[in-house]
């Protein structure tokens, strides 16, 4: 294993780029506090809001906020070859960026293969081609997992494809850095349907990976729910956190009965979310979040541990409030939207570059979305106070209503059912009547989007747009292919079997998986033989028939 002592690059970079509290009076020189509070003792303002850093974690989930823990200067890479995503990687560190975090393409996402007959123009366009362990060996080649953070942004496969690759390289399973986000119900909700995974099944496979990263892997952190997708597949704050305390709900209720206590499990997740363009809600929102949460760990979960009842929170902009039209425009959207999570008090922030509805991001977009964050820590001071917009009557006020709203929301899915509500259609019913509403503003003008329907431009230069090399990807997926022929079929298939059995029986599912990644199995070949346990077609598409003959 090449380790970053020995080729310093990723662990040497992210030493010396972090968004850091450079002062803490203002410009003009007078000092501030940690928090601002009542000057009198007040029983209702200990009762609903409390200093930050105390239940209920309204006013932020640590003491003195970014004076003690700024937040973590996030920025996706992903695209082309394995290859290609580590080059991207090491181009964001020195840019600036703090921490690796790594998106993968559609195809991989979904549980497929790079070599699938009908989606090659899709193998790595929005993100890295990684289907097996050795793509994630290229794809980590200077990285060392022991000491890196690296933050997938995926669901399917990549945890056990992570354990295999410690396994096969000797590293303990206590050292693995890391997080995923294990949230499978979502994908039935944010547009891949009930192709890719069953609700039922999906829901068992988010619990074994918590149940499995609970008792394996300490060091591990698992992104979920990942409320994210909902709010861009269309829901409001409100939506958002009543359809993602429904998934954490279900979730916890049915951990527990395995006998994970809610302590081993809840202090290693993160709430990811997004900031969307109304800087007051979504203020509003990340405070009422953090309220119920608290509440919800400690009087209906029983939690002991204020690991459990203080919420992380990974904030990644919104990419759906960005528009193609006068691109440059979404700098401003994104840096208001990346001061909304600041203020909000969020634990780590992915600001998205000005060029996401044109194609992939730019490196000089990348650097620009990394200086936003930076700006706002070192000449905004953003971070110089905790909450401070506490005590505003506008944003307390609002932070009641999303609260009391989204727990009205949230009782009314849990009386319809979370399953139920996913399998019948009528949770992704509400989400097209939000996003139907949301257009028809747009269309009578009564939400003005600058560029789209307000103060278009005359005459626009078509924008700068980041290509993938297509020949690497070409020579990626030959080398897949070969790859493939070249492993023993007796261990593939007798790995397979056991995944295919762990799937349709009551055993955890995800040691299995990652016995069958470590003799070269494929996500596409993993997935598959899971959906044919489940009824399910091996490919989703129709197109590959099963080369396995389980039943």
């Amino acid at each position: 294993m090449v380790t970053s002592q020995q080729n310093g690059h990723a662990d040497e970079d992210l030493s010396e780029v972090s968004v850091k509290l450079s002062r803490t009076t203002t410009w003009s020189g007078t000092p501030t506090e940690n928090f601002y509070r009542p000057d009198e003792p007040d029983p209702a303002y200990d009762e609903a809001l409390g200093d930050p850093g105390t239940f209920p974690y309204t006013r932020g989930s640590f003491p003195q906020m970014y004076r003690s823990r700024m937040w973590t200067l996030r920025n996706i890479v992903g695209y082309g070859s394995p290859e290609d995503t580590a080059d991207g990687i090491a181009q964001s560190l020195k840019a600036g960026s703090a921490a690796v975090d790594v998106v993968l393409d559609t195809v991989s996402t979904q549980g497929l293969d790079p070599d699938h007959p009908v989606l090659r123009p899709d193998v790595g366009l929005e993100g890295a081609s990684v289907s097996s362990i050795n793509d994630l060996e290229r794809l980590l080649a200077h990285i060392d997992i022991t000491k890196t953070d690296v933050a997938w942004h995926v669901t399917f496969n990549i945890y056990p494809m992570v354990v295999a690759y410690a396994r096969k390289h000797g590293l303990s399973l206590s050292d693995v850095h890391g997080s995923h986000m294990p949230d499978y119900l979502r994908l039935n909700l944010d547009g891949g349907g009930q192709k890719f995974v069953s609700p039922e099944f999906g829901h068992r496979l988010a619990i074994d990976t918590l149940e499995f990263v609970a008792r394996n892997t300490p060091k591990w952190s698992c992104g979920f729910p990942q409320a994210y997708n909902l709010r861009e597949r269309g829901t409001t704050p409100v939506g958002e956190i009543a359809l993602g305390m429904a998934i954490v709900r279900k979730t916890f209720t049915d951990l527990t009965e395995r006998g994970v206590r809610i302590d081993e499990v809840a202090p290693r997740m993160a709430w990811v979310s997004t900031a969307d363009i109304d800087l007051f809600e979504e203020v509003a929102k990340f405070r009422a979040l953090r309220r119920i949460w608290a509440r919800t760990m400690k009087e209906e979960f029983g939690a002991t541990d204020p690991r459990s009842m203080r919420l992380r929170i990974a904030c990644h902009t919104s990419g759906r409030s960005l528009v193609y039209q006068q691109p440059l425009n979404n700098l401003t959207r994104a840096a208001i939207e990346t001061l909304a999570a600041i203020l909000g008090g969020v634990q780590s922030v992915e600001t998205c570059t000005f060029d996401e509805p044109i194609g992939i991001p730019t490196h000089e977009a990348r650097e620009l979305a990394t200086r936003t964050q930076l700006i706002l820590a070192h000449e905004v001071g953003a971070a110089r106070t905790a909450d401070p917009l506490g005590g505003s009557y506008y944003v307390e006020a609002l932070t009641d209503r999303v609260e009391a709203d989204a727990l009205a929301l949230l009782a009314k899915i849990e009386d319809h059912g979370l399953l139920r509500g996913i399998e019948d259609g009528s949770i992704e019913s509400m989400m097209d009547d939000e996003n139907l509403l949301r257009e028809e503003e747009i269309q009578s003008g009564e939400r003005i989007v600058i560029g789209v329907n307000a103060f278009q431009p005359s005459r626009e230069n078509p924008p700068h747009r980041f290509k993938v090399d297509e020949a690497s990807v070409d020579a990626h997926v030959e080398r897949f292919i070969r790859e493939k022929s070249a492993r023993d079929p007796h261990r593939l298939e007798q790995a397979l079997r056991a995944v295919f059995d762990s799937a349709r029986g009551d055993r955890n599912t995800q040691d299995a998986m990652a016995d069958a990644f470590l003799v070269g199995a494929t996500v596409g070949e993993v997935s598959g033989v899971q959906r044919l346990a489940c009824g399910m077609r091996y490919d989703p598409f129709g197109v590959v028939e099963s080369p396995f003959d389980f039943h």
